[in-house]
């Protein structure tokens, strides 16, 4: 097991691989791994409310390179520190790249083809298969594969909703390509049994341009940030979702799985792990599946209720700390591994 090791970049409670990083160093100091954060800019007033110094994290300077001697440096998602993988290279002990899109950054290519990273981490098999092709073509290739942590006290349980009316929504950036093209037909076109109340978090001037029209009466269209997360799936029965984009292993899932939001979603890429269709939530095809799955949602009471509480149980034990831990463990060795080849080959015996 190693002692630390230094994050490259700084988590924040914007955006998704920033999250991530934020619940994976929560995980690393359960493990007794001495975390340190070398920020790629100026904190900001969001990275600096995280509180990662009061939970025993070490903050260097940022950019400060020098600093990094002899530590196993990791970065998720951050171009600022592919664009500085020249300087990081002469100080650390290893480098790994997260890679949390679909699709690779050019830098990510070019500085696996001069063998600046060590190793790519993946999530999930089909991210791999995405952003792989590329990086395979170019001298040693990595690939190590992780079972994220989701850190849920932020996300609370809620049960025993109120049953006056159906309440549902969607969560996202105001980024058009978040919005499916027949999101507001699903909303519209969907019955209830009850009054239908809809929350859309995320809305713009990207996606009215996309759409043409704002959300029906009954819909209440927010930009992204207007409410808390935790304060968006309290008011959420379920969370109705349709995309033009292919999510690796959405945190958005993850979210409402631990706050008790049924999940209405595409039947591709990641939601396909966090869904087992019709027991822990629904997985559609096209709009009109869409609309009978939300519909049986609003109108079967008992069936949502074992939806939402076998959706748990799957999050605690998929995605809870202790296979997040092993997981991480297995990323550590292959970390110490290389260095202990790269000991030998420097001063051979």
């Amino acid at each position: 097991m190693i002692e630390s090791l230094c994050v490259i970049g700084h988590p924040s409670r914007l955006g998704g691989a920033d999250t991530e990083l934020d619940h994976q160093i929560r995980c690393w100091l359960a493990m007794g791994i001495k975390v340190h954060m070398c920020p790629t800019s100026p904190l900001d007033s969001n990275q600096k409310s995280m509180g990662f110094e009061q939970l025993g994290c070490v903050y260097h300077e940022h950019c400060d390179w020098a600093s990094l001697e002899g530590m196993h440096c990791i970065s998720f998602c951050n171009e600022e520190f592919l664009k500085s993988l020249p300087e990081i290279i002469k100080y650390s002990r290893t480098t790994s790249f997260v890679n949390c899109m679909s699709w690779n950054f050019e830098l990510e290519i070019e500085h696996q083809k001069q063998g600046l990273i060590d190793f790519h981490l993946y999530q999930t098999e089909h991210s791999y298969e995405q952003v792989s092709k590329k990086l395979k073509e170019h001298d040693i290739y990595r690939p190590l594969f992780f079972k994220p942590y989701f850190h849920a006290d932020e996300f609370p349980y809620i049960d025993n909703r109120p049953m006056d009316k159906f309440r549902f929504g969607r969560i996202s950036r105001n980024d058009s390509e978040k919005f499916g093209r027949e999101q507001l037909w699903i909303y519209e076109t969907m019955t209830a049994p009850v009054t239908k109340e809809g929350l859309i978090l995320g809305w713009g001037a990207n996606t009215e341009r996309k759409f043409g029209t704002r959300p029906a009466e009954y819909i209440q269209a927010l930009p992204e940030g207007a409410l808390t997360q935790r304060a968006f799936y309290t008011q959420c029965e379920a969370i109705i979702m349709t995309t033009d984009t292919f999510e690796n292993l959405p945190r958005i899932g993850f979210e409402a799985m631990a706050s008790g939001s049924i999940l209405i979603v595409d039947n591709r890429g990641g939601w396909k792990l966090e869904v087992e269709d019709g027991v822990t939530g629904w997985l559609c095809n096209d709009g009109r599946e869409f609309v009978y799955k939300a519909s049986r949602c609003a109108f079967e009471f008992e069936e949502r209720n074992q939806m939402r509480l076998a959706a748990l149980n799957k999050l605690q034990n998929e995605w809870g700390l202790q296979p997040a831990m092993d997981s991480w463990s297995q990323v550590f060795e292959q970390w110490e591994t290389l260095t202990k080849k790269n000991s030998l080959t420097a001063f051979p015996a």
